[in-house]
């Protein structure tokens, strides 16, 4: 029993010694540094600062307002020699945490291209400290930044989104970004349903304006659509729609569902676009996506004009079996003119089904062509 009580009071005063040994670091170094005051005076005493976006997720992509949404943890260290301390005077301890409250934090760094109101990193978050004077800033994003969105290969479209980070009082807070310490960390990201990640990348651009040049940071995110769900359920419907269009060849004529059936096809067209227009992303640029499926519409019309003729050509035929061409005067009846249409098609061997046939192969061969234009232009 005395073992355990002589254990338990090493402990207490083990733990009352190290948590005196935290407020005497505390007041010796860190509330006697003037958070106010950054750990520079001049442009030859600039501090390097090291910058690293966590990704975390892509929440949206808005074709018709050209942002992106992303959700991420940003990272920023750099060090500060006025918060070094020896651990062997302080029992050792190699790290505490504090909030940017009480010590010095770059608050110029922005995030240029973020459309709300918030664009730089100025929230009081947890900073953590080493002996060395290594000050660790961590601060949660929920940002949606500007992104050029070009739609024209919609649904194959590939973008590349940037995220503009810089100083936003370059000539007055000394501290320029190291590249060689700058990441873009996917570690923990979670996939898109509608988007994949394809690749990050972080680059150094300098602005210059006058006799000053000016830094930032891009990280580039770039994306890509799936296309799957719009495959199947836009793409292939419509396939399937321009292919029945081209049995309408197949009916007999004298089966009298010719017309009805390419009318029908038609209005399931017209209806089936209409609906999934406002699935469609809304931009000033038109995909060939959507020029793809208004040529379909168009052929879907233009076989009901076919089937017209050639149903007129046809029972032309039967009513006038046996007549023969003969001149067109100004005096000639409606009959007349009939009977001469009708003669003009057995000399040059046009009759209903002949029509029908070279109709078909018309048809095939539009939506061939439009459909491997279309995979040809955006599947790149």
């Amino acid at each position: 029993m005395m073992v355990k009580v002589l254990i338990i009071i090493v402990f207490l005063v083990g733990d009352i010694c190290f948590a005196s040994n935290r407020t005497k670091l505390f007041q010796d170094i860190i509330d006697k540094h003037d958070a106010r005051v950054a750990p520079f005076d001049t442009a030859s005493d600039t501090i390097p600062l090291s910058l690293t976006v966590f990704l975390m997720s892509i929440r949206e992509v808005r074709e018709k307002d050209q942002t992106i949404s992303l959700s991420c943890w940003i990272h920023m260290g750099w060090q500060d020699k006025r918060l070094f301390w020896i651990p062997s005077s302080y029992g050792g301890i190699n790290s505490v945490v504090t909030t940017s409250k009480y010590v010095w934090t770059p608050t110029s760094v922005c995030l240029y291209n973020e459309i709300n109101e918030d664009k730089c990193f100025t929230d009081e978050r947890p900073v953590s400290l080493t002996p060395s004077g290594w000050s660790s800033y961590v601060t949660s994003r929920e940002s949606v930044t500007q992104c050029t969105i070009d739609i024209s290969m919609y649904p194959f479209d590939l973008h590349n989104c940037t995220l503009y980070v810089g100083n936003l009082f370059d000539n007055v807070d000394f501290f320029k970004f190291n590249l060689d310490y700058s990441s873009f960390n996917t570690q923990y990201f979670v996939q898109n349903e509608e988007w994949d990640l394809v690749n990050t990348n972080v680059r150094e651009v300098y602005f210059v304006g006058g006799n000053t040049s000016y830094q930032q940071v891009h990280f580039d995110v770039i994306v890509k659509r799936r296309p799957a769900h719009v495959l199947l359920s836009v793409l292939l419907p419509i396939i399937m729609l321009s292919v029945l269009n081209i049995f309408c060849f197949v009916l007999p004529i004298e089966s009298g569902e010719k017309m009805g059936t390419s009318m029908a096809i038609f209005l399931t067209f017209a209806v089936f676009l209409t609906i999934i227009n406002d699935s469609m992303p809304k931009s000033d640029k038109t995909p060939y996506f959507t020029v793809y499926l208004v040529t379909q519409l168009l052929i879907s019309g233009l076989t009901v004009v076919l089937e017209s003729i050639v149903i007129c050509v046809h029972f032309k035929e039967q009513e006038n079996p046996t007549d023969k061409v003969f001149p067109l005067d100004s005096t000639a009846t409606d009959n007349t003119k009939s009977k001469l249409k009708c003669g003009l098609c057995k000399r040059f061997k046009i009759s209903g089904k002949r029509l029908d046939n070279i109709f078909m192969i018309f048809v095939i061969f539009t939506d061939l062509t439009s459909l491997i234009t279309f995979l040809a232009l955006t599947c790149r």
